[in-house]
């Protein structure tokens, strides 16, 4: 059983945590460290909600949930984007149930309140006329469009994105991830901890094993010397391309003051890989400004909980849902240049195929790895040099937890 744990018990479980080893038991356990983590990274950082493709038009809506709160975003009279927590000003009932929509106003199907697309109320029936309607207006939600990608945070001082934009919009914009739509949409529950779900992330120590069919065309797995010359000639390429090599690394400690977490890097696949497919085969047009193939693929974080890894016919986003203690989601986006026809120019199957199988067997060894952990023979292990993100990742994470 699970033990009960006081805010010393966590302060000291942080203090305690060894450098370069993994964390201790209780931090993928204890039900009082999900409780401080909600808190602390959950309700303070930024989460991909969407793409623009899915609210194109004034009125259109889409909604972000995340343990128990839920939010509205949509798109305004002036075509701008904003959010709103989906709590509606008389006695709380939710505003909007499904998950995507259109409406000219937003009105509470409890008792016909209706408020604005800016959050203002406009109509509430038998409403005292000494009520100052204007302080009852929906409560706004932090929202911020990064190249055509929504993040939200329901944070009442989040982080600012000035940073992030500066350095990582050279770097992304080529990709045109505005100018892209939505393919596919894949969810796959996990009956883990979201620490291991990130952490497994952020090693490809464990893919020569556990992902044959990502191995044959992504180099990641191997040593750092073995991939070194691999990337110097992907430099030349991407830079004909219109690509950028660079590797900017602002996680943890390493971020700005004030700033989310954010990193890129575009590495080398496999000789005769163009793009992330079973055979290096395109499996879509190109994206954005990309003028050729370079045969690389870029990772890209913005937040947490938000990986990306963007090819030059494709784009998958990830989004990593903490949903209890013990469970979460990973839910995966795959995006195409909004121009591009299924059937004509991308199948889905094919789009999908590698990061689906890579996915599922996550999920089995995410899923086993939370089952050992379990144990009362577990104990903290060393890290190795492959593992150094997951280390970046716990120095982040414990630092907020301080």
């Amino acid at each position: 059983m699970t033990r009960l744990l006081t805010a010393s018990d966590i302060a000291t479980l942080v203090a305690r945590h060894q450098d370069g080893r993994t964390l201790a038991q209780d931090f993928y356990m204890a039900p009082q460290v999900f409780t401080a983590d909600r808190e602390r990274i959950f309700f303070r950082d930024w989460h991909l909600a969407g793409h623009v493709s899915e609210i194109p038009d004034t009125g259109d809506y889409l909604l972000f949930d995340m343990l128990g709160e839920s939010v509205v975003v949509l798109r305004d009279d002036a075509g701008a984007v904003r959010a709103f927590a989906n709590v509606c000003r008389h006695r709380g009932a939710r505003l909007c149930s499904q998950q995507t929509g259109h409406v000219r106003r937003l009105t509470c199907p409890y008792h016909a309140w209706s408020y604005g697309l800016d959050g203002a109320l406009v109509h509430a029936r038998q409403l005292d006329a000494g009520e100052d309607r204007s302080a009852l207006g929906l409560k706004p939600v932090a929202v911020e469009v990064f190249e055509g990608l929504i993040y939200v945070s329901l944070s009442d001082r989040p982080a600012g994105f000035d940073a992030l934009r500066a350095e990582l919009t050279p770097h992304v914009r080529p990709f045109g991830l505005a100018r892209t739509k939505i393919a596919a949409r894949r969810s796959y529950p996990v009956q883990a901890n979201w620490k291991l779900l990130v952490e497994n992330y952020n090693e490809c120590y464990h893919c020569t094993a556990a992902h044959p069919e990502f191995a044959r065309s992504h180099a990641t797995h191997m040593t750092a010397d073995r991939v070194a010359p691999l990337n110097a000639a992907l430099a030349a390429r991407s830079a004909q391309a219109g690509l950028s090599t660079a590797h900017i690394d602002r996680i943890g400690l390493a971020a700005p003051a004030g700033s989310p977490d954010y990193a890129y890097n575009r590495y080398a696949l496999f000789d005769g890989y163009q793009t992330g497919s079973a055979d290096g085969e395109p499996l879509a047009p190109l994206l954005g400004d990309i003028q050729a193939y370079d045969g690389g693929a870029s990772d890209i974080y913005v937040g947490m909980l938000n990986p990306m890894l963007v090819y030059c016919d494709h784009a998958i986003l990830y989004r990593f849902i903490p949903t209890g203690p013990l469970t979460c989601i990973q839910e995966i986006l795959w995006l195409v240049h909004e121009d591009a026809v299924e059937g004509r120019d991308y199948d889905t199957d094919r789009l999908t195929w590698l990061w689906h199988v890579t996915t599922e067997a996550d999920k089995r060894i995410i899923e086993a790895n939370q089952q050992g952990v379990a144990s009362r023979f577990y104990e903290p292990g060393p890290l190795v040099e492959m593992e150094s993100y997951t280390r970046r990742f716990h120095d982040a994470y414990l630092a907020r937890m301080r």
